[in-house]
């Protein structure tokens, strides 16, 4: 498809402009598929105020976005299982296919990957963009493109989960329930867990987690939240715990509030490289600590959450804004103007 298409460009910290660029040619094996709602995710969030994450630095112009879902407009040579017309999600980040992370499951640690709006690579704040086939999931027909675009979130849920090995014999204890958190508690409840506790400074966020299935919520500014989770767990420590926050003090919090014997399982993006845990209580409590990176194998799973209403996504979405609207929404995130908790982009 020849033409142009309406993009939203980052060009350094603060500096987002809407601007027009080519449609995406597609090669073999891919489609080219018409965006219809993207997410705003925390890590967009990093890069608009801070131009990077970690390694990971703005050197040139980029689009971000990456929770997208939209219509197949035009599929390439060597595809056979989609076809024009399909309303699909999309799985962003693209492997190699070859290398041994890859070859044993574990694609999300290739080291080849590109990433919708991880720099170098472009994302999604589009018009349209180009994916590999293997990437697109059809979506049901009870499922909204507002929902589609939130498989991607829920599936770091869904791998935190299948990570801590969760079942319905444990007490899962989850730190944050931002956007990560609220995916966490119903990825978990989904693997049917009957016993979840999810904590974070902000009520209305604890009120959301209620809302979805939520045992106990408990708000650190108010509570001790080791003595809280020791005393819920007849002074043992929950089987599990999930830190979807970021926040250093939360991940302390972690190793003090898991049973001997227990999973500490790490979703949050740091922010430092290192900083100080008790590791002597991964020793003396044989603690396993898990990251999780992304996301591998659980998109199917997700999609099946959703379409049968075992998992509820549609109530997070709190704001939506047009493409040419996209830095209010950001700015909105940003200085949480109306309570939000997942914001849209619908193109």
């Amino acid at each position: 498809m020849k033409g142009k298409m309406k993009v939203a460009v980052l060009h350094k910290a603060l500096d987002m402009r809407i601007e027009e660029m080519d449609i995406p040619e597609i090669g073999p094996g891919e489609v080219l598929v018409r965006i219809r709602s993207v997410g705003i995710c925390g890590s967009d969030v990093h890069y608009y105020l801070h131009g990077r994450i970690g390694s990971f630095v703005v050197r040139k112009p980029i689009i971000l976005g990456h929770e997208c879902s939209g219509d197949i407009v035009e599929v390439g040579e060597k595809v056979e299982n989609l076809k024009v017309g399909q309303r699909v999600t999309i799985e962003p980040g693209f492997v190699c296919g070859k290398c041994r992370y890859c070859r044993e499951g574990r694609y999300n640690l290739c080291r080849k990957v590109r990433f919708y709006g991880t720099p170098p690579d472009n994302g999604a704040f589009a018009e349209y963009v180009s994916a590999p086939a293997e990437n697109a999931y059809p979506i049901p027909d009870n499922m909204s493109y507002e929902e589609g675009a939130m498989i991607e979130p829920l599936a770091v849920g869904m791998m935190a989960a299948k990570r801590g090995s969760v079942t319905v014999h444990d007490r899962v204890a989850i730190l944050g329930a931002g956007p990560i958190g609220q995916m966490v508690l119903q990825a978990v409840k989904a693997h049917g867990v009957l016993e979840a506790y999810i904590t974070d400074v902000v009520d209305y966020r604890l009120e959301y987690a209620e809302r979805l299935g939520a045992d106990v919520t408990i708000n650190p500014e108010r509570e001790d939240v080791v003595g809280r989770i020791l005393n819920l767990t007849g002074g043992e420590g929950a089987d599990v715990v999930i830190d979807a926050s970021g926040a250093p003090q939360a991940v302390r919090q972690a190793f003090e509030a898991v049973r001997p014997g227990g999973r500490i399982v790490l979703v949050g993006m740091y922010p430092f490289i290192s900083f100080e845990v008790p590791l002597l209580l991964t020793v003396m409590k044989e603690i396993d600590v898990l990251g999780v990176f992304r996301y591998a194998n659980v998109f199917h799973d997700a999609i099946r959450c959703v379409s049968s209403g075992r998992v509820d996504v549609k109530s997070l979405i709190t704001h939506r804004f047009p493409l040419d609207r996209i830095v209010e929404g950001f700015e909105t995130q940003i200085k949480k103007i109306g309570n939000p908790m997942k914001i849209q982009i619908m193109i």
